[in-house]
């Protein structure tokens, strides 16, 4: 998306609007995102999943700003295309850069503890929140038999072909213990982030903490383990133990299970997903599902002893 279609697609719905600069920001399978007049963040649609996705945030996160500790974004402006669909939301820019984990690492030990705590304050009220708001605003429901049984059909349709055995066993088995694992279950639905990685934890230099948790367009109702995925992977078990020291939830183990279960089966769709889409990812994908395949027991032991679970 140029500057130029973007400054249109503004003054098109707001027309009185005085857009001094434009800054491209960053982008993603979903959106691209500007910050117009160095204030405001301008996120816009690339298709019409993606333009769905930000009527949900437009619709939710309003109602939500102010029951977070953390900021999150509150959209105060959508803008319509020719035909009234929703192109783009915008909302304040939010203080604070990514957390990295090189950035995490760096902190000393009460800085790791008081970062972590935080995100684990912001996941506790974020998956306790009543979902009627989220049901109205048209938040979807995770269906996660019928999401990993048709990965697999497609892991055998489409990646089948081109693995060795044992790769075919390792996703055969994932998937396959997944779907008859009663713990599978174990969970009541809630509100989730859906993307909790990095660059979406915002971080101030000054105060050494967290300020704000941004990009929620893959928010979802499911299950609660889903949003520890990213930080598992992303940031390692320094920063999950400590935010789970933080986290209500009564059944630990069975938490960390359906963790490592996800983050299994989320390997196995970036593989089927790279090489479908072709995209340049296969053998970075592929390679990282051999790994999780030859140190699984190792990983999962690991992940429970670090994490406090015997």
């Amino acid at each position: 998306m140029t500057q130029k279609e973007v400054m249109e697609a503004i003054l098109r719905s707001c027309p009185e609007w005085k857009v001094d600069s434009i800054c491209y920001l960053d982008e993603g399978d979903f959106c691209w995102a500007y910050l117009i007049n160095d204030g405001w963040v301008f996120r816009f649609g690339k298709h019409d999943a993606a333009c769905q996705s930000l009527c949900r945030e437009y619709c939710l996160l309003p109602i939500l700003s102010n029951q977070f500790t953390l900021k999150i974004p509150s959209p105060h402006i959508a803008g319509y295309d020719e035909k009234a669909q929703l192109r783009f939301i915008a909302y304040p820019l939010l203080p604070g850069s990514s957390l990295s984990q090189e950035r995490y690492l760096s902190l000393d030990a009460p800085g790791r503890t008081r970062c972590a705590e935080q995100v684990a304050t912001f996941l506790t009220q974020l998956h306790t929140m009543d979902l009627l708001p989220a049901h109205t605003c048209g938040v979807p429901v995770q269906d996660y038999a019928k999401q990993y049984s048709g990965l697999l059909l497609r892991a055998r349709t489409e990646l089948y072909p081109v693995l060795d055995e044992p790769e075919k066993f390792f996703i055969e088995q994932v998937i396959g213990n997944y779907l008859k694992s009663a713990n599978a279950l174990s969970f009541h639905p809630a509100l989730l982030h859906g993307d909790l990685s990095p660059e979406h934890v915002l971080f101030d230099e000054g105060s050494r903490s967290v300020t704000a948790i941004i990009d929620f367009g893959d928010m979802m109702i499911g299950d609660p383990a889903w949003d520890f995925v990213f930080i598992y992977e992303d940031y390692g078990l320094d920063f999950l133990s400590r935010l789970l020291n933080g986290y209500r939830e009564q059944d630990r183990a069975s938490l960390l299970y359906r963790v490592y279960q996800h983050y299994q089966i989320a390997a196995i769709d970036w593989a089927v997903g790279s090489w479908v889409r072709n995209d340049g990812e296969f053998a970075e994908a592929i390679a990282l599902l051999r790994l999780i395949r030859i140190q699984e027991e190792q990983q999962r032991q690991e992940l429970f002893s670090v994490c406090g679970v015997a």
